[in-house]
């Protein structure tokens, strides 16, 4: 999965990088951020906006930070609530979808 650079952007000033991160830094903060989108749109939403100053946006932020920090087993747990509605929200708008519903 690509990561764009405005999602790259908006993790860098997240984790307060201000300095040009050499390769290996770079390719290892973007495979978190493909992880942590990958996960938010398997868990979350197939469709989740994951850009800056969306709701998935800020998941994806945290996912990452977690993931640089070595404390990314509590990512699940602490989010369980935001999975759980971002799952039941999905699916509801897709059974609307799917029986022409207006969502």
């Amino acid at each position: 999965m690509s990561v764009t650079d405005e999602i790259y952007s908006m993790i860098l000033d997240n984790l307060h990088i201000t300095y040009t991160p050499d390769e290996s830094t770079s390719r290892r903060i973007r495979n978190e951020t493909a992880a942590g989108i990958a996960y938010i749109r398997k868990y979350c939403s197939p469709d989740a906006d994951c850009r800056p100053g969306t709701e998935y946006g800020q998941m994806l932020c945290d996912y990452v930070l977690r993931a640089e920090s070595g404390a990314l087993e509590t990512f699940a747990g602490d989010y369980a609530r935001d999975i759980t509605s971002g799952r039941i929200k999905a699916d509801v708008d897709e059974y609307a979808e799917a029986m022409g519903y207006d969502a």
